[in-house]
């Protein structure tokens, strides 16, 4: 046994496995004790009876930045509740670039739907944001909460608020500036692992935004010099987030978690 810590709290776990991971190291699961509180919104809501009876379908991961959730095509076997840790969902599009759909921190799940409508992923679903998510395995999760009205309302309108997000994300990919669309995906980032320190390399930036590194080159020299970002070591760091909000587009608002654009579910349109 051994001393873990997770969420400022320390408990003994045993290791479940060790996950090799192309290029990033290994990925350590942990078994996850009910008495830990989950970071993860959705979690949160469980009642302490299922999450006993899920308890040996449970595993805290702790994710790399950079390290693939799943790949298009692959059975969604897990489905991933962020804690501090932040995915996004990309596309390929027709000349090889990617451009990210979704990004998932804590308030959400990666593969929820496909408790409802069981198949094989869509989307690239890789971590932006190193931290440790749970997850839990989907087919125990369907059977526990099939006669549960309450948890599937729960999950309903968190697969309609990704279902929002991805409409929304499409929109603006199409509409607005890449410095527009760098501002809102560095403030959706922030929020949803809790720091202002991100591990981010430009390659991974150009990545989820659908662009070449030189563009992203060129925009973050630009912020630096404005004193809104700054780069340390292999880290983005935001020194202004107000300064940022101020050139991000509409949809951060919609987008925010801080904010109730998604609650209220009344899109923006591009400008």
């Amino acid at each position: 046994m051994r001393s873990i810590g997770i969420n400022s709290e320390s408990y003994s776990g045993d290791y479940v496995r060790v996950l090799p991971t192309a290029g990033l190291g290994p990925r350590r699961e942990l078994r996850t004790p009910i008495s830990i509180v989950p970071a993860n919104k959705l979690i949160k809501q469980l009642p302490a009876a299922l999450l006993k009876k899920l308890g040996p379908h449970i595993k805290t991961t702790n994710f790399t930045s950079g390290e693939f959730v799943h790949r298009p095509d692959e059975d969604m076997e897990w489905i991933c509740f962020p804690e501090t840790a932040v995915v996004s969902e990309l596309q390929i599009l027709e000349d090889g670039r990617t451009i990210e759909v979704a990004v998932t921190g804590f308030e959400g799940a990666v593969g929820l739907l496909s408790v409802y409508c069981p198949g094989r992923s869509n989307n690239w679903a890789q971590v932006s944001a190193s931290g440790t998510a749970i997850r839990i395995n989907r087919d125990a999760l369907r059977k526990e909460t099939r006669d549960l009205d309450l948890i599937n309302s729960v999950f309903y309108s968190s697969v309609q608020e990704h279902i929002q997000q991805i409409s929304q994300k499409v929109a603006c990919n199409a509409h607005h500036s890449v410095e527009e669309r760098f501002s809102t995906w560095l403030l959706m980032v922030q929020e949803r692992c809790g720091s202002s320190r991100l591990k981010l390399t430009q390659e991974h930036m150009a990545r989820v935004l659908g662009v070449y590194r030189p563009s992203v080159t060129c925009i973050a020299q630009r912020m630096r010099d404005a004193g809104l970002i700054d780069y340390i070591r292999g880290y983005i760091v935001i020194h202004d987030k107000e300064g940022l909000k101020e050139r991000a587009c509409g949809c951060y608002r919609e987008l925010s978690l801080v904010s109730p654009g998604i609650a209220r579910r009344e899109p923006v349109a591009p400008m």
